[in-house]
């Protein structure tokens, strides 16, 4: 197989797109943070109503390293100024098995249907080829953009030639007794084997955290390793809570298992209740078979519970190959909307 920058072709200038719909388009900037966040929520009030997305969420795609933001992003603004579409192209900065390019983006609700989301996305398409393009990796490559199912983003990127690849499922477990149960009707949960101990994360964890994270993640579809400085700014952020994250300890004091807690008080309402996402479950490949996955899971759970919150909510792959989502089942989590990864490779 032939480099990357050998096989894709990308432009070798790359025009911010044209006039359409009432908005001209300019290079992004760190200043239009607020008000991203402000067109992603009334976004996300159409096409994802239980998600509210949050300013953390964008300051860290932002600092990805090595975003350009003047050049990896885009908005459209109308003639009062007003930020009325989004484009993000995030080059996924580590590159072991795969590179990958997300596309991040959407139009005010109040504008769409005249051709502005077409222009934006074809901005994207080819600022992700630039990107790759300038890669001499001998690695497969995608374009990559989420959405949920029957979102309308999913079917301007079949325009563009993306198909669905993954379906991520958006799974629940209420633990307030507010469904009718008492939240105390989770199956057993395997003993914890001898010489290991179940703790809450701290800062100190952080890095044995990411590598940790990065080996049980190996084989997961789609997964790269995380660098430092992004992996740092996850679990540095507000929404980050080490204190409600649980983790286990091997013999040697290794991590060989965790679950990663984010909690955001913005996104009660939209869900209906107060919670906490789960953002990573994992296990050490060396360590698999021991039954820590519910284990640390459900220490997160009663973390979470002893907090005040009323549920815990995670995305887990519909495919997983270790049966994740079998292991949620058996906590208390119920099924429910679907994300689909689009993609296009090169």
């Amino acid at each position: 197989m032939a480099t990357l920058r050998e096989r894709i072709t990308a432009p070798a200038h790359l025009e911010l797109p044209v006039p359409v719909g009432g908005l001209v388009f300019r290079a992004g900037s760190r200043q239009d943070l607020d008000a991203v966040h402000a067109l992603a929520v009334a976004a996300a009030a159409v096409d994802d109503p239980h998600a509210r997305p949050s300013t953390d969420d964008f300051e860290r795609t932002l600092s990805t390293e090595g975003l350009e933001v003047e050049r990896d992003t885009v908005v459209g603004v109308d003639a009062e100024g007003h930020v009325q579409a989004f484009g993000i192209v995030i080059d996924v900065p580590s590159r072991v098995t795969a590179a990958r390019v997300f596309l991040e983006g959407t139009v005010h609700p109040a504008v769409r249907g005249l051709g502005i989301g077409r222009r934006v996305f074809a901005w994207q398409v080819g600022r992700a080829r630039q990107r790759l393009a300038a890669l001499d990796v001998d690695l497969p490559a995608s374009i990559d953009v989420g959405a949920p199912q029957g979102a309308s983003a999913l079917r301007l990127a079949a325009r563009f030639g993306f198909s669905p690849t993954r379906n991520w499922i958006d799974m629940e477990a209420v633990l307030d007794g507010s469904d009718g149960s008492d939240g105390s009707g989770r199956s057993a949960v395997p003993p914890l084997p001898e010489g290991f101990v179940v703790r809450p994360a701290t800062a100190d964890d952080i890095e044995p955290l990411r590598l940790a994270k990065n080996d049980a993640f190996r084989d997961h579809w789609g997964s790269q390793p995380m660098v430092e400085s992004d992996w740092r700014g996850f679990l540095t952020a507000s929404k980050s809570r080490l204190d409600l994250s649980r983790i286990v300890v091997g013999p040697d004091g290794a991590i060989v298992a965790f679950a990663i807690v984010e909690v955001d008080p913005d996104a009660f309402a939209a869900r209906g209740r107060s919670f906490a996402y789960v953002h990573w479950v994992g296990v050490v490949r060396s360590a698999r078979g021991l039954g820590l996955a519910p284990v640390v899971t459900d220490a997160a759970l009663r973390a979470v519970r002893s907090d005040g919150l009323s549920a815990a909510v995670l995305h887990v792959d519909a495919e997983n190959p270790s049966g994740a989502g079998r292991i949620y089942e058996r906590l208390g989590f119920v099924s429910g909307a679907v994300e689909v990864t689009a993609s296009t490779p090169l």
